[in-house]
């Protein structure tokens, strides 16, 4: 096995060499490298040399774990060093290139700057880079000399001590925390031995795999992985051989590599080959049994270790709903105390005859010139608010710049219910304005052939691809698409207008919308709301 180390280190303790962020596509690299350049420029992240976005080629999405293959792969091309010796540098790679399909109006900035409630920078705000990335350039080093590159994933706020750990271990050293087997079947799990060495690591498990395996402990709790793990420059290098073979970089290209189903399951003291091919399997992998076997030889021999903290919290804004009650979660951790208020109210310009109303609520880059009344679970994003604007319960709307498909600036509005479920396909009960799509869409009178393409199988029929959301050429013009919240009240005028009306997907709107206007109204409406 090749693994060459430096003596030395080449970096100081609390330096780093490379911070790496992942994206979807060149269009979200641009626009995470726009927002990484303007934090560097104002005096953060002065503890790393080198500051790069990498994206997935050519859009296709290659997983976490072929994206960090394509990070060190870039780091090794920019160092040119001989092999797949990275030793001696210090590396942080943060993965944030998701769709944000559960979170469709944060698409236009993608997950990990997502606005956030906290003390803003006038130029940047408050978002979850601010508050994630600091924490993870905290972590102790790895062993003297050995390299290190910490993987990180960007999709949630990750409350936790980095002084607390230790990553001084050979191979790979995960970050676990103890939590109910409820909450741990919905994530990665670490079965760790008494020395702190992994026996197994099981991939979403139910609360009866997870018993069969032993994972959870006498405190009838499990090992949770919490998305952090830290590589010396052995077992990075052990990692990209593994992936040289032919067979193995087509897959990636092909049907994507995760790095916890198919690189963190085929390691483990206790680890076999059937193990391995069955979790994979149940966890819908599509790469060919051949290949994972390969893997799993490749794989099985790097040292895989776990330190366990015990005092850890998670905050998830991955989806619509979650902005409220993790956003609201985060500002009483932040108070040390419930809030005075359940309205979230972010980047906001509220003037004089501006006002908000109502109970958990997440307003967010709103211009408010007029009463804004909401009735409870409501989000509200990139509004002008001119006239009093009355919102049902649940109901959600936002609004963003960005090219229709001639090429024309327009505004794209967006209605929905807190709860769709923009992933859940048409048959199996996806909603839409807080009622079954398939019922909308018959009220509307929209034929199905009006809304998803033929090609598009009936089980890949989700709200996600859905061309419901007009685009206008005037962003007050949202009031004319009210209605989609309360179809029996739509009057037959305004049904009649659907069909003809130049509608989009939220996929399409990702791909059309304006990301550096998205992040210049923000910027404006801080300042605006700063003036004397």
């Amino acid at each position: 096995m090749l693994c060459l180390i430096q003596a030395l280190s080449t970096g100081t303790p609390g330096l780093w060499d490379y911070l790496i962020v992942t994206a979807a596509n060149d269009r979200q690299a641009a626009a995470y490298e726009a927002q990484i350049q303007l934090r560097r420029e104002m005096g953060a992240l002065a503890q790393v040399r080198h500051l790069l976005v990498i994206p997935d080629p050519e859009g296709r999405r290659v997983g976490s774990g072929g994206s960090t293959l394509r990070c060190l792969g870039e780091v090794l091309r920019r160092e040119s060093r001989p092999g797949e010796d990275l030793g001696g540098l210090r590396i942080l790679i943060v993965h944030a290139g998701g769709d944000s399909r559960r979170l469709p109006a944060y698409s236009p900035c993608g997950k990990i700057f997502i606005p956030l409630p906290g003390s803003a920078q006038p130029k940047t705000g408050v978002t979850l880079f601010d508050r994630l990335v600091p924490a993870f350039l905290a972590l102790p080093s790895g062993a003297r000399g050995a390299g290190q590159v910490v993987i990180a994933a960007g999709d949630a706020l990750i409350r936790f001590d980095p002084a607390a750990v230790e990553l001084d271990l050979p191979g790979i050293t995960a970050i676990g925390a103890p939590v109910t087997p409820d909450e741990a079947a919905r994530h990665g799990v670490l079965c760790p031995n008494a020395d702190g060495s992994v026996r197994l690591y099981l991939q979403k498990p139910n609360v009866c795999a997870q018993t069969e395996a032993g994972a959870i402990g006498a405190d009838g709790r499990a090992v949770l992985d919490i998305g952090i793990m830290s590589l010396d420059a052995c077992a990075a290098a052990t990692l990209l051989q593994a992936f040289r073979t032919a067979p193995a970089r087509a897959a990636i290209l092909s049907y994507g590599v995760d790095l916890y189903r198919e690189i963190c399951c085929a390691m483990g003291t206790e680890a076999t080959l059937a193990h391995y091919i069955s979790t994979a399997r149940a966890s819908r992998s599509s790469v060919d049994e051949a290949v994972l076997a390969s893997l799993f030889a490749a794989l099985r021999p790097i040292p895989f270790n776990v330190r366990v903290v015990d005092e850890c919290s998670f905050l998830h804004f991955g989806s619509t709903s979650q902005l409220i009650s993790s956003g609201l979660e985060l500002a009483a951790q932040d108070l040390g105390a419930p809030p005075a208020t359940s309205i979230l109210s972010i980047d906001n310009d509220v003037q004089a005859n501006g006002a908000i109303a109502g109970q958990e609520a997440w307003v967010e880059g709103c211009r408010l010139c007029a009463p804004l009344r909401l009735r409870g679970r409501n989000v509200v994003a990139g509004v002008d608010v001119a006239e009093p604007l009355d919102l049902p319960a649940g109901a959600c709307l936002d609004i963003s710049a960005g090219l229709n498909r001639q090429g024309g600036k327009v505004c794209f509005i967006r209605c929905c219910g807190v709860d769709d479920t923009f992933k859940r396909s048409l048959a199996e009960g996806a909603t839409f304005c807080g009622q079954p799509l398939v019922e909308w869409l018959r009220a509307a009178g929209a034929p199905i052939s009006t809304i998803w393409d033929e090609e598009i199988p009936p089980a890949e029929r989700t709200l996600w691809n859905a061309r419901l959301f007009p685009a206008e050429q005037e962003c007050g013009a949202f009031r004319r698409w009210l209605w989609m919240f309360d179809m029996a009240r739509a009057t037959p005028e305004q049904k009649l207008g659907f069909p003809s009306a130049d509608r989009y997907s939220s996929a399409e709107i990702a791909v059309l919308s304006d990301q550096a206007a998205f992040h210049a109204r923000r910027a404006t409406l801080r300042a605006s709301a700063i003036k004397p």
